[in-house]
């Protein structure tokens, strides 16, 4: 081949590997937007596992499950704005699902001034227990610590509600009309629900099942053992344990 030939064959060659990695970066780019994306709409366990998967996998897991409530929502969302309102709950979300985050766990939804979060799945999650308790001690202390009146004479803060219940539960994609939502259903996720709504009765800010306190081990400390406990919807009575804070 003559000189020229092979230098314009060498120079081409060159162009089209330059060409090549170009398209490989704004693949990488494009691919890592669309990740970003995703995590502004899913879980980020949920959106690790669909990177990973592309699937979720629906299956009976033990898992602890966790639920937070807003103290008083009502009384501090009808004597302010929307948009006043609307301010307190991002800031309450912002802070809850960061702990949960924190703290390995996964939070499913939102509910207004409720909102409920998974430990041990889709993830596996070594002491999952200790890790849910954790998290809801982090987020009494600093929902707790969020201002709602900063500009008032009372400076007063948020208050908020935990339960926390350990067991199985059916994990996976419910199918909704338009898309697919991730939950944890059983009685695991029904118990802890319940457990949320005693901390009102009881003013305490925590309460667990026995499960996940025998599991949990010294992160439960602080915590006051109360047997024979009705509840709601639960036929026979139980061991709790509340937080005194």
């Amino acid at each position: 081949m003559p000189r020229g030939a092979l230098s314009r064959a060498i120079v081409a060659d060159q162009i089209a590997i330059e060409l090549h990695r170009n398209d490989d970066a704004e693949a990488l780019r494009l691919n890592q937007e669309e990740k970003q994306a995703l995590r502004q709409y899913v879980p980020g366990a949920i959106a690790d596992e669909l990177d990973r998967n592309d699937e979720i996998i629906s299956e009976e897991r033990e898992v602890s499950v966790l639920f937070a409530d807003i103290r008083g929502y009502s009384s501090i969302s009808e004597n302010r704005k929307a948009e006043e309102v609307f301010e307190i709950v991002n800031r309450y979300t912002e802070t809850v699902s960061a702990v949960v985050r924190r703290h390995g766990g996964s939070v499913v939804e939102f509910n207004g001034d409720g909102m409920m979060a998974v430990f041990g799945a889709p993830r596996e999650l070594a002491a999952k227990e200790k890790a849910a308790v954790e998290a809801g001690r982090a987020i009494v202390r600093e929902v707790g610590e969020i201002e709602i009146d900063e500009a008032g004479p009372e400076n007063l803060t948020l208050s908020v509600g935990v339960g926390v219940a350990t067991g199985n539960a059916f994990v996976g994609n419910i199918r909704a009309v338009d898309r697919m939502i991730w939950s944890a259903i059983g009685n695991t996720t029904n118990r802890a629900a319940r457990l949320e709504g005693l901390t009102r009765p009881l003013d305490v800010p925590m309460v667990i099942d026995d499960f996940t306190q025998q599991a949990a081990g010294n992160a439960c400390e602080g915590f006051v053992q109360r047997d024979d406990v009705s509840i709601k919807g639960i036929r026979k009575t139980v061991t709790i344990h509340i937080l005194e804070e």
